[in-house]
């Protein structure tokens, strides 16, 4: 169960972080059901349903989760909520404890849940900021006592996962690559790892043969790789990592044909294998995974080329021993 306001629901980008977390975790064969009396999201997030409700507070979700939990009976919920408190200036001194409430709520009536808590993501005005950054330490320490006492409840840290960068133009909710930002983050807790991100667009880790680096409001990192639709074109990402051995890699890419579009992937000049992205348009973004493997240190990932040109917005790494339960 998605649970919390506009930014669960995906204000300014349709699906928010719903559409890459069930792609994350699609891409590795899990069957995510997604639950909530709510439905939103693009074409590619394959289970729209959530309990993100606009405008809300702390308090107002305390006072509704109960029926919500006991419909649905998740066995997850991931909880990010707080931003409206900040934004209303609403009892501010009295938010961590209103939060510590609402975790006893949902422990309480769904005893053996699995609850991750969110820091909230950032704002762009320092006023709003200052005040996030304080709530951010105080549920910080709600959140840990909580978890002392039940083991399934944890801690997320999405704050830092994304920057003002990452905000759309109203400073408060997340653009794309914000929303993906938190995907992975989510991902990375569920997963009990960590997933690490490369932008296609970089100049310093990808080297773009035959395509163009563009602006994209829609992309993360606000940029992306597209044109790579001439023979030979390619992005090859310049990715080091500290252990040798088997990573699971997830590409965030675009297809506008009309059909699946093919690349080839190669890692160190190896043997190359094909990915296919399924046609949602451009600048709309699906994530598609591989296994590969690397060795310690710096390493060539190669997207070339194949059955037609796709846009390319950036890769995740993550090492492979570690799967989502």
């Amino acid at each position: 169960m998605p649970l919390g306001d506009s930014i669960t629901d995906g204000m300014k980008v349709a699906g928010g972080y719903r559409s890459d977390l069930w792609q994350l975790m699609s891409a590795d064969g899990y069957a995510p059901n997604f639950v909530g009396s709510r439905t939103s999201g693009p074409a590619q997030l394959g289970d729209r349903a959530h309990e993100g409700h606009p405008g809300w507070r702390i308090d107002q979700l305390k006072a509704t989760v109960r029926g919500w939990l006991l419909r649905y009976r998740p066995q997850i919920v991931l909880l990010h909520i707080g931003s409206n408190d900040i934004i209303q200036n609403y009892r501010l001194a009295t938010a961590p404890r209103r939060l510590g409430a609402l975790v006893d709520r949902i422990t309480t009536v769904l005893p053996g849940v699995r609850l991750y808590v969110a820091t909230i993501v950032p704002f762009a005005d320092p006023i709003r900021e200052a005040r996030a950054t304080q709530y951010n330490a105080a549920i910080s320490e709600v959140v840990a006592r909580k978890a002392a006492a039940n083991h399934g409840v944890h801690l997320v840290d999405l704050h830092s996962a994304l920057t003002a960068a990452d905000l759309s133009s109203d400073g408060v909710h997340p653009d794309s690559g914000g929303f993906s930002k938190m995907a992975a983050r989510w991902y990375g807790a569920l997963s009990s790892s960590q997933l690490t991100r490369w932008e296609a667009e970089d100049p310093l880790h990808s080297v773009v043969n035959n395509g163009e680096r563009l602006p994209s409001a829609n992309a993360s990192g606000n940029g992306k790789v597209g044109y790579l639709d001439a023979s030979g074109s390619s992005d090859e990402f310049i990715v080091s990592v500290p252990t040798a051995g088997p990573y699971r890699l997830y590409i965030r890419a675009a297809d506008g044909t009309p059909t699946w579009c093919g690349q080839l992937l190669t890692v160190n000049g190896g043997a190359a294998a094909e990915i296919r992205y399924r046609p949602y348009g451009w600048d709309h973004w699906t994530i598609t995974g591989a296994d590969i493997r690397l060795r310690a240190g710096d390493n060539t990932v190669r997207l070339a080329r194949y059955t037609c040109g796709v846009e390319l917005d950036s890769i995740d790494l993550a090492p492979r021993t570690v799967q989502a339960s």
